[in-house]
């Protein structure tokens, strides 16, 4: 928490010092998906040194539940870390912030199945039109990540980053096209959903057999008060999806995981941000066209 606290107090006097500038941290656009038959918003922050340096090409973070808050946080904590007054700890990069649709409820997209969420037979919540998760990674590789790679400077380099239900579905797009993106940081994930989906998945389709390339970050909470068994079978199986993909063959899939025994599932992101941010963009000699 220390270092937490130096970066923002970084953000805070660097803001201030410059009080009478406006601060335009990103642009917003629009998409009109023919995969996901609506309209969507996306956020674009561009690091400081992208004007200046015009052969220079950067790694994209994907962040899902992109709303302002989310940006926000995550934009001042890349630029903070990505700076020479923080020893440029990680790499500059660009962010697209991809909120939630606004025409459906959030696990509408998240999720890979069409089922009521429950657990050991008993109903937690009751859905309805979810299970748009193999549309809505469609959306990624053939409109979204397209459309960033013609109008901006991208490297080869992406991370997906996904928290609870954002969490399951990085997850899955992982397991189901694991080269869409290079990076994922899953955040204590929705591991429960319909029965163990994704260890589940990962036996049926016999994937310890089959090669997987990328870099994945797992981060976990504890939830054993808040939620109690609930929380200690999600900590379980996610454990267990973690370690299968440790023991996997592939010589190019690295894991790493980490667990906040201090942290419950509402406040480790801002942790697994910046550990996982820390991991996955680790700083690399700069890339030129």
């Amino acid at each position: 928490m220390k270092v937490l606290s130096i970066i923002f107090l970084y953000l805070f006097f660097t803001v201030n010092v410059n009080a009478s500038e406006s601060i335009i941290l990103a642009k917003t656009y629009q998409l009109k998906s023919s995969i996901l038959n609506e309209q969507r918003n996306y956020s674009v922050y561009l690091p400081l040194s992208y004007s200046k340096n015009p052969n220079q090409v950067y790694p994209v973070i994907y962040l899902l539940d992109g709303d302002p808050t989310h940006l926000k946080a995550v934009a001042g904590l890349v630029e903070a870390l990505s700076t020479e007054r923080l020893e440029q700890q990680i790499q500059e990069a660009i962010i697209v912030a991809i909120p939630n649709s606004k025409n459906a409820i959030r696990e509408r997209d998240f999720t890979p199945t069409n089922v009521d969420w429950t657990f050991n037979g008993k109903l937690l919540e009751k859905f309805e039109n979810i299970g748009n998760a193999a549309n809505y990674s469609a959306f990624f590789e053939k409109e979204l990540i397209p459309l960033i790679n013609k109008n901006y400077r991208t490297s080869t380099k992406r991370v997906l980053i996904g928290e609870s239900f954002g969490g399951l579905f990085a997850s899955y797009v992982f397991l189901t096209n694991h080269t869409l993106f290079t990076d994922y940081l899953i955040i204590d994930a929705t591991y429960i959903w319909d029965n163990n989906y994704l260890n589940r998945y990962f036996k049926s389709n016999q994937l310890e057999n089959k090669e997987m390339a990328g870099n994945v970050y797992f981060t976990f909470a504890n939830n054993a008060t808040a939620f109690g068994e609930i929380g200690k079978t999600n900590y379980k199986w996610g454990l267990a999806f973690a370690e299968k993909l440790s023991n996997h063959r592939s010589k190019n899939l690295k894991v790493t995981q980490r667990y906040f025994e201090s942290e419950t599932h509402g406040t480790v992101a801002g942790l697994s941000w910046y550990y996982g941010l820390r991991k996955l963009l680790e700083h690399a000699a700069v890339i030129e066209r």
